[in-house]
């Protein structure tokens, strides 16, 4: 049985735009905080592999700010954002975890430690430029700083590693109805992963080593490689 959430939140933030001899500016800067009472985490099955459960985990909260900037013209925009988020626990408690620092299943929450698969920092940026009226190229990065592992809420591990990626983009319109286009994701190929938990290292042999046992109980969720798209698009 699970108690409802109840969430306090609290939001502040300016706007606005500004003209300039360039293009046009448009800018948001906010501010956020929300705690929220009974809080409801999915929680790893410590015993059976790759599934879980729903729980109250007492009291958490999220605060931060985001920041958005793009400058526009008839040619080109060009934009970027920030996100930082501080999410953690507000009370102390005992949860299943498949952690290797779990003891009889389960590890220790301190007020104070922050929620797992939560990064603290995003950043994003990017342009567009319209090389004729036809033709856009463009390209954007992310980056995404290091988070906890799902099971590690009593932030003993490392984290996972933070990651940047590039892509790239382009777009030809034919005419009023179609449009061509064509985008690479992950232009340089990065290897990094976008998720990480726990498994138990005695369940599953190596059988590429002789049969040995792992010793890593870390699991990741790797990212695309390098990946092309390309489509027509019509608009009716």
């Amino acid at each position: 049985p699970l108690k409802q959430v109840v969430s306090h939140t609290y939001e502040a933030g300016f706007r606005g735009t500004r003209d300039m001899n360039i293009g046009t500016l448009e800018w948001k800067l906010g501010g956020f905080r929300a705690t929220n009472t009974d809080d409801i985490l999915a929680i790893p099955d410590p015993v059976v592999q790759g599934f879980g459960y729903f729980q109250n985990v007492g009291s958490t909260r999220r605060q931060g700010i985001e920041a958005e900037a793009k400058l526009k013209s008839s040619a080109f925009q060009i934009y970027g954002s920030y996100t930082f988020i501080d999410a953690r626990f507000l009370d102390s408690l005992q949860v299943g975890s498949n952690s290797p620092f779990a003891v009889g299943g389960n590890v220790q929450i301190s007020p104070g430690n922050q929620i797992p698969v939560i990064p603290r920092h995003r950043i994003k940026a990017g342009f567009d430029y319209f090389v004729t009226d036809a033709l856009k190229v463009g390209a954007d990065a992310v980056f995404v700083s290091s988070q906890y592992f799902v099971g590690d809420d009593s932030n003993q591990a490392p984290k996972l590693d933070s990651y940047t990626v590039f892509n790239v983009h382009a777009s030809y319109q034919i005419n009023k109805t179609f449009q061509i286009y064509g985008r690479v994701n992950n232009l340089f190929d990065s290897r990094y992963a976008t998720y990480g938990t726990f498994f138990d290292t005695g369940a599953l042999p190596n059988f590429a080593n002789g049969g040995a046992q792992f010793n890593d109980a870390r699991a990741l969720n790797p990212a695309y490689p390098r990946t092309f798209y390309a489509g027509l698009k019509a608009t009716f």
